[in-house]
């Protein structure tokens, strides 16, 4: 078959081109070709009207850490990921839509409401990601995430408009079920994000593509939000450790961000794909959030961590000082549950394409 994903493979983030990277490799392993719909709003693009409006000169070297990073990135994109034509507008994807027989939206926040609403600029609903475009072949939700608990009822009266155009549904969070069903729909699976489609071979041939010259065992500090709040507090806990944070090495590739992952000690982490990685990876880690318990953003934690019985190793800010970084991982118990998510996942895919097959 012929497939196209529409996801934010453009974002700069090292897990939505990871994810990305991943669901694009697993159904070309599978036979499929496949394509990465080269999606991107103009107003995403970097330009001295957005360094004004949005006053980054503020935080200039915020902003010049960030450019590092989309210049690796791009590098990254360029080199690994089948993109189409640069298209700026959902009803523009019609011009590359023909050539697929399926369209797979996912995985990530593709279903945020805020992109929904504002995606191409204000009072512009943008509905991309739930596939609202003229298409005439299938089209599936793989492992959807909507960036929170509770769906605007702005935005829910637009995405209810959509949601029922999909030939197959699923979504990445428990909350998400909630979330469709309040939508209109009830046939929502529950599947894993792309990354855990691939096997740990192929996180450690991209790591391995990179030299990490560090002295001393070190711990990996890794977050995406109130970087330096978590300074504050982590560089005194851990003070008896090296501490590497960020790209503070100087290198931003995604095959550096593994490099790092893999060779560190443990990791200390806001992110969610840095929390896969280091499962994939065998590397013990600490996932920091900014709210108790199992809300909000947290829940796309607990959905996995729950399953490998490692909720221990979540961790609200407040209790940083307090937590003891000690552990015990039974790896090969933890490499068989994640074998065990990534085939529902397989599985959801694999009956859409046996059953387009079957009405061809």
């Amino acid at each position: 078959m012929n497939i196209g994903i529409l996801t934010f493979h453009w974002a700069t983030n090292y897990g939505a081109i990871l994810q990305c990277y991943a669901l694009q490799n697993y159904l070309t392993l599978i036979g499929h070709n496949v394509k990465i719909i080269n999606y991107k709003p103009k107003q995403f693009d970097e330009s001295f009207l957005n360094f004004v409006r949005y006053c980054k000169f503020l935080h200039l070297k915020d902003y010049i850490n960030v450019r590092r990073k989309e210049y690796a990135l791009q590098s990254f994109r360029n080199n690994h990921l089948n993109l189409t034509k640069r298209l700026y507008t959902c009803l523009s994807i019609s011009e590359v839509a023909a050539q697929f027989d399926l369209i797979i939206s996912g995985s990530d926040q593709v279903a945020n409401p805020s992109f929904l609403m504002l995606g191409e600029g204000n009072n512009i609903i943008t509905p991309t990601y739930f596939l609202g475009f003229p298409f005439e072949g299938k089209r599936v939700g793989y492992a959807l995430s909507f960036g929170c608990i509770n769906y605007p009822e702005n935005a829910q009266r637009i995405a209810s408009k959509y949601i029922i155009a999909f030939d197959n549904i699923s979504v990445r969070e428990v909350t998400g079920i909630n979330i469709v069903k309040a939508l209109g729909r009830n046939d929502v699976a529950l599947v894993p994000d792309p990354t855990l489609l691939m096997e740990s071979d192929f996180y450690h041939s991209l790591a391995d593509k990179v030299s990490l010259y560090l002295e001393n065992k070190y711990v990996y500090c890794f977050f995406i939000r109130h970087i330096q709040d978590r300074k504050i507090v982590i560089n005194e806990v851990l003070r008896k450790y090296k501490l590497l944070w960020n790209n503070d090495d100087g290198d931003y590739s995604i095959e550096g961000w593994l490099c790092k992952i893999k060779h560190s000690k443990f990791v200390v982490t806001d992110s969610f794909h840095c929390v896969v990685m280091c499962l994939k990876l065998h590397i013990p880690f600490v996932a920091i959030t900014e709210q108790e318990g199992n809300v909000g953003m947290n829940d796309r934690l607990y959905t996995l961590l729950e399953k490998l019985h490692l909720c221990e190793q979540i961790c609200f800010k407040d209790n940083i000082p307090r937590y003891r970084f000690q552990w015990t991982y039974d790896w090969n118990e933890i490499d068989l549950a994640l074998e065990h998510f990534g085939k529902i996942g397989k599985t959801f895919l694999n009956k859409i394409f046996y059953e387009n097959i079957m009405v061809q």
